[in-house]
């Protein structure tokens, strides 16, 4: 489509054409995997319909290779659509062990065909008559067409939705105009909007050949973005987020290569967010959905911090040449103790840093006293000391600059240490900003482990248990975490 909303001439996507016949197209949840339909179409060499699989690699796609979803060779496998979670690929198949002529299927995407589940839907969505066209949408949302349900003629539009809690499935079919008298089958949708795309075979004074419709209707788009990354600053690809609702919304939220991710979300619900990486602390949000009348995105920020590095607590101060805190850090150690109570099995060693000026020996008791007035603070919260080992070390670890601070101080180049020769070679404005940002308090993960053995070495057996949605709104600062 143009800058005028007009179509463009259809281009081939070359690498995965074949002289066969290819169609009824999804994509995994990152878009790297194009999951497609191939048949042969030899008249005198028929072949049953078979999935296949493209990679993209930059701006192109690989030659398609076949899914090797079970051993039947026999029988129809086509019109794939992958699972919100990625978890699962549905399709439709007429091979034995179904409701009726076609029938929805799944598959576990992880194993061979050997190892995999694959299983048919059942009655609750199959019947005697043929199931064909699965999509998604991004809440879980499937929408199929059935001929077996008694509805306005041929093949039917329909939406299902799984309680997660129950695996049931509730069916509905869509009001006309969506559905009419000739076969209404292939629906797709425009992203997270409600818009689209469907094929009819209505007449509407031609002869009934299939055509394809447009559709949309009034949207009141609710939804949230979340940006998942490095406490310092950089992406997390890799990272999962997982997201539950008090309606018994369940799903794992693709990430995509910048750390984002997209998901619509439903007014009045409340809902806990949990984004985890390997490596890197889990980072919880929480969210409740106001019954609003208009279009609206909420944004989340999901900065997980590193089991590796040091990781900064911002906005911790002290009173001058003192290790009293000021009353400005509470919100700060809060947000810290919250972490800790979020990941209970961890232990911490809290570290305390000066600036170069002073006596070496003055700051390193001074870092030494700052780091132990943190440790009483959250012992004071509720969290074990023997999870908190204070640490000072005065001017001995001064700053290494990382990508986030160049976003606030540009004079700075990232990898630079802020050593005592370093800030001397600066403007005094300059110099004041550096002196700063090495008086700082910073937390660093010493083990993994806490509360999970005995004092003979023996398992504890905890299990962990879910955190049910909240049940009143989250303000915007609860929506912070540790900076």
């Amino acid at each position: 489509v143009d800058e005028k909303g007009n179509w463009k001439r259809p281009e081939p996507v070359t690498p995965v054409n074949t002289p066969d016949d290819e169609g009824a197209v999804c994509f995994s949840p990152d878009g790297k995997t194009m999951y497609l339909t191939v048949c042969t179409t030899h008249p005198q060499y028929p072949r049953p319909a078979r999935i296949y699989t493209s990679t993209r690699a930059d701006a192109s796609w690989s030659k398609p290779q076949p899914l090797e979803l079970i051993s039947d060779t026999l029988s129809n496998i086509a019109q794939p659509a992958v699972s919100p979670d990625g978890r699962w690929l549905y399709f439709v198949s007429d091979m034995p062990g179904g409701e009726g002529e076609t029938d929805l299927w799944r598959a576990e995407l992880k194993g061979n065909k050997d190892s995999r589940i694959v299983e048919n839907l059942g009655p609750q969505l199959n019947t005697p008559g043929r199931e064909m066209f699965p999509t998604f949408r991004p809440d879980g949302t499937l929408y199929f067409s059935s001929d077996g349900r008694g509805g306005m003629g041929g093949l039917d539009l329909f939406r299902a939705k799984e309680d997660t809690l129950t695996g049931r499935w509730t069916v509905e079919s869509l009001p006309p105009p969506l559905n009419s008298q000739g076969n209404d089958f292939g629906m797709t949708f425009d992203g997270l909007h409600n818009r689209g795309f469907f094929s009819s075979s209505r007449s509407t004074g031609g002869r009934g050949w299939d055509k394809l419709y447009e559709f949309s209707y009034p949207e009141n788009l609710l939804t949230v973005k979340g940006w998942v990354y490095e406490q310092d600053g950089y992406e997390l690809p890799a990272a999962q987020v997982q997201m539950i609702g008090s309606d018994g919304t369940n799903l794992k939220l693709p990430v995509k290569p910048d750390g984002s991710f997209e998901q619509t979300v439903s007014p009045g619900v409340d809902y806990v967010f949990l984004a985890a990486c390997q490596g890197y602390l889990n980072a919880p949000n929480r969210l409740h959905v106001d019954s609003i009348d208009r279009p609206h995105q909420y944004v989340l920020q999901f900065p997980l911090p590193s089991m590796h590095i040091p990781v900064l607590v911002r906005n911790v101060f002290y009173a001058f040449n003192s290790a009293e805190i000021t009353p400005e850090s509470s919100a700060a150690l809060d947000r810290l103790t919250n972490l800790l109570k979020e990941n209970p099995h961890i232990t911490i060693e809290l570290a305390a840093h000066t600036d170069y000026r002073g006596a070496d020996a003055y700051n390193l008791q001074l870092s030494q006293r700052r780091a132990e007035s943190v440790v009483r603070y959250l012992t004071a919260k509720g969290i074990d000391a023997a999870r908190l080992a204070p640490k000072g070390y005065g001017e001995t670890m001064p700053k290494i600059v990382n990508k986030k601070l160049l976003e606030t101080y540009p004079f700075l180049h990232e990898g630079d240490t802020l050593t005592e020769a370093y800030i001397m070679r600066l403007t005094p404005e300059q110099q004041e900003v550096c002196n700063a940002l090495n008086r700082r308090t910073e937390f660093r993960v010493l083990r993994t482990t806490y509360g999970l053995y005995d004092k003979n070495g023996q398992p504890t057996r905890r299990t962990a248990t879910p955190t049910p949605p909240p049940s009143k709104k989250a303000d915007s600062d609860e929506l912070e975490y540790v900076e």
